[in-house]
């Protein structure tokens, strides 16, 4: 059956172009595609988390990603190895040299080539000082950037482990190497990975490849994080239920507002102060993020401006569907730039043409495939519209936009009255 122009879709919001559809489940129906990362940055900012997740709006590139996926990429390199011998240092070395060099300084995220270069040498020292300190205790690990997918409470999640060494009896220790700055870290990432890996199947049936052993269940032992520049260990020990349950209850928190599309804005100066989106988010303002508590001052009689204010939004909603729908026959009956005189009023009547545009998310893929996002500033009509009729836009982004645009005319009408300027 047809949906009705006025009948909204289960679950959509309002939306610029309609309607707004909730986000779109994982790969198997109701699941809704889940990390860690995800939650941190839905708690950083709901609105933060729908313009990458949901709208995936690019992002600026980061330097200091840049940096961690090349140092990364070297330890895995290093320990990808069924059995001795290692490789030497300056084969590992050499696995960062190339990964660095696969993009330029500027898709890394610096602005000049010699920050790139500075950290290009720290990121070969470090490398270099870690090699040394752990020579000695270099052993095959059990895993190496382990990734799994686990379906939990309608969630799949997803983990990712930089190494798991196995102890034997179905116990393992998970390690995940830290690049930044050398702060105090809580577990709470730690406890997704105790969660997910003892939930994870896959876990059992490797550890048969590997070592030979059936085992019941896996049990994480410990879970320790590793800062390569400063080279010390933060080991925690196995959670217990109680922690584990309580991490899980804000996990599924977190995931019931995503599911209930609930994506306002928090802003704050740790929050907005290096976000990509600051032009698109309605709470920015004049360069500095609008305070999220600020509310109106408590009044005594709350109840009764409550409705009055509801009875107030009803006649208003009621006179405004009255203005358009008359302002539309005038626009019709009118001739363009004519003015026209009632008893009491003189209309004068501007037309103009403008675009329509129906399916948001069909819009907010093209923009992000001609990288044309940024370049329309806001997610608006006259954002979209100035791209669309910009001298510069490419024949092809063109076309893609014009299949989702509908041009109507647009009706000005300027109200005088007899005596005076309303």
């Amino acid at each position: 059956m047809k949906k009705k122009n006025n009948e909204a879709a289960p679950g959509a919001v309002p939306g610029l172009f309609g309607e707004i559809l909730p986000p779109a489940p994982a790969k198997k129906s109701g699941l809704l595609s889940f990390s860690y990362s995800k939650m941190s940055l839905y708690e950083e900012c709901p609105l933060k988390y729908k313009f990458k997740y949901i709208d995936k709006i690019k992002e600026e590139p980061k330097f200091y990603f840049a940096f961690g996926n090349s140092v990364h990429t070297a330890l895995e390199f290093l320990y990808s190895v069924k059995a001795p011998p290692f490789p030497t240092l300056e084969e590992t070395l050499d696995a960062f040299k190339k990964d660095w060099a696969a993009k330029s300084y500027l898709e890394k995220g610096y602005r000049t080539p010699q920050k790139a270069e500075d950290d290009c040498r720290k990121g070969l020292a470090m490398l270099e000082a870690y090699y040394q300190h752990n020579r000695a205790a270099f052993k095959p690990p059990f895993l190496v950037e382990y990734s799994t997918d686990v379906e939990v409470d309608g969630l799949l999640v997803r983990t990712i482990s930089d190494r798991i060494e196995y102890l034997g009896g179905g116990e393992i220790v998970i390690i995940d190497y830290k690049t930044g700055k050398d702060v105090k870290r809580q577990p709470s990432q730690l406890y997704m990975y105790q969660k997910i890996n003892e939930m994870d199947p896959r876990l059992k049936e490797k550890i048969a490849e590997t070592y030979g052993q059936r085992v019941s269940s896996v049990k994480v032992k410990q879970m320790l994080y590793y800062h390569v520049p400063t080279l010390k260990e933060y080991p925690f020990e196995r959670a217990d239920d109680k922690e584990i349950g309580g991490f899980w209850e804000r996990v599924l928190g977190v995931a019931e507002s995503i599911k209930g599309l609930k994506y306002d804005p928090t802003p704050g100066e740790r929050q907005c102060s290096w976000c990509d989106f600051k032009s698109l988010c309605p709470a920015f303002f004049g360069g500095h993020p609008h305070p999220a508590d600020q509310l109106p001052a408590a009044t005594v009689n709350i109840e009764a401006l409550v409705d009055r204010y509801g009875q107030l939004k009803e006649k208003m909603d009621d006179l405004q569907a009255q203005l358009n729908e008359v302002g539309e026959s005038l626009g019709r009956a009118a001739k363009d730039g004519a003015e026209y005189a009632g008893s009491q009023y003189t209309a004068q009547v501007k037309k103009s043409s403008k675009w329509e545009f129906r399916d948001r998310e069909a819009v907010i893929k093209v923009l992000n495939q001609f990288d044309l996002y940024q370049k329309a500033l806001t997610l608006t009509l006259t954002g979209i519209s100035s791209v669309l009729e910009s001298a510069d836009l490419g024949e092809e982004a063109r076309k893609k936009l014009l299949e989702q645009a509908v041009k109507k005319t647009a009706h000005e009408i300027k109200i005088i009255k007899k005596e005076g300027l309303i």
